[in-house]
């Protein structure tokens, strides 16, 4: 049954169903011919979605649509500028390190990369930079989105492994920051190979008067992660705060939010989280599935037959995942894959938090690999620049993160070092 599920669904993704049905179709097959009444799926279904921890989700989301129309983005990418524009490529450095304090607000790579794409390839262009190449690199800096907390996607995998989101968050703070660190280096290359301009001179008055325009901006990851760290909320709670807290800033402060703005914004918000918490509840009953079929059993077997090295499985689950990210989008990776590999990393003892920070590194990086690179295709719309002259830049950036992800898989201090400092 195992098999037919499995080719039911790839079948199903190949003539363009949408994953989240392709999953339900495929389990609601095999629930039919194994003669399980179909009354299992709704409540499969049903309880798929049953999660305190989920209600995040569209808080998060809340929160980060609230910053962007409220011109969050632009008072930070103005700080970024005048602290690293005056290098070579710093036009191109400030789309990266703007993200790193943007990633702090929105959780969201899509949302991260609209903002930047919009703000910034119009400016890289007049700069002389190539359009093609500001558009990959404002791809490329959102894939910092989920791992900078806060973030949806370890929300997902906090629920699904049952960890600590928490620790989650704060884990991926240092591998963010090799993240930006790896793509910096990689335009600071091109930036001298091609000639890109540097920006105005470094003034310490500029900073000082954009860093004040920001300020309310920059206020907001440090309440989250304070308000985590001293425990004064949840996660949920957070997202709940971070919401209201973008809500007050941009009405009440900046004065670039109003009321009427607020129909749209809830609109969108609830068409995202729909789209997500839809994908986690057709996943439910193909979870089952795998799991009455002892899917996770025979992939722990079958992968320590191989090696029970942790290094040698942690290489394997990376090339798995960068070339299913290449085909399949990234909530559905996660989504089937984390509950299937959760025994095999209990068996080889790799540490579940390290994992996850690990498995979103892939899994963004799979956001701006061809074909299904999402953030390649939000750019390319936002910034009106084909997809094909995006696909040529968007590989030096490719493998800046691949880099990246080597070191973060295999010097795991990078993620659990500063979890486990606060949590002395």
């Amino acid at each position: 049954m195992l098999t037919i599920l499995l080719l039911v669904f790839v079948g199903l993704l190949l003539i363009g169903v949408p994953i989240g049905l392709a999953m339900l179709g495929s389990a609601m097959l095999v629930i039919g011919i194994e003669g399980i009444p179909l009354s299992v799926v709704a409540q499969r279904v049903a309880t798929g979605v049953q999660s305190f921890p989920l209600l995040a989700i569209p808080l998060f989301t809340l929160a980060g649509a609230l910053m962007n129309e409220s011109g969050i983005s632009e008072r930070l990418f103005g700080f970024t500028r005048a602290f690293v524009g005056h290098i070579r490529g710093g036009l191109a450095q400030t789309a990266i390190v703007g993200n790193v304090f943007l990633s702090g607000i929105t959780g969201s790579s899509v949302a991260d990369c609209a903002a930047t794409s919009r703000l910034f390839v119009p400016q890289l262009v007049k700069a002389g930079y190539g359009r093609g190449f500001a558009a990959a690199v404002c791809a490329a800096a959102a894939t910092l989105g989920p791992i900078i907390p806060p973030s949806i996607l370890m929300v997902i995998y906090a629920w699904q492994a049952n960890v600590s989101l928490g620790d989650l968050f704060i884990a991926g703070l240092i591998p963010g920051v090799v993240m930006a660190g790896t793509m910096m280096a990689a335009i600071s290359w091109v930036a001298h190979k091609r000639g890109f301009p540097k920006d105005e001179r470094f003034s310490g008055v500029r900073l000082w008067q954009e860093f004040r325009r920001a300020f309310w901006a920059l206020a907001m990851p440090v309440l989250i992660l304070v308000g985590f760290r001293m425990g004064v909320f949840t996660a949920t709670e957070i997202a709940a705060v971070a919401a209201a807290y973008a809500f007050v800033v941009g009405l009440v402060i900046y004065r670039t939010l109003s009321f009427a703005k607020l129909p749209a914004i809830l609109l969108a918000t609830a068409k995202e989280t729909a789209t997500i918490l839809v994908i986690a509840a057709c996943a439910a009953p193909f979870g089952w599935i795998l799991g009455i079929e002892e899917a996770p059993q025979k992939v722990t077997a079958l992968l320590t037959s191989i090696t029970s090295e942790p290094w040698a499985i942690l290489l394997i689950l990376n090339l798995v995942l960068l070339v299913a990210g290449m085909f399949m989008e990234t909530l559905a990776i996660m989504i089937i894959l984390v509950p299937i590999l959760l025994p095999l990393l209990n068996a080889v003892q790799i540490d579940l938090v390290h994992f996850g920070i690990v498995l979103l590194v892939n899994l963004v990086i799979a956001q701006v690999t061809p074909p299904v690179g999402v953030l390649m295709f939000v750019a390319s719309a936002v910034s009106r620049t084909h997809l094909g002259q995006i696909a040529r830049e968007i590989w030096l950036f490719v493998g800046a993160l691949v880099a990246a992800l080597a070191v973060i898989t295999y010097l795991p201090e990078l993620s659990l070092w500063l979890p486990q400092v606060l949590n002395r």
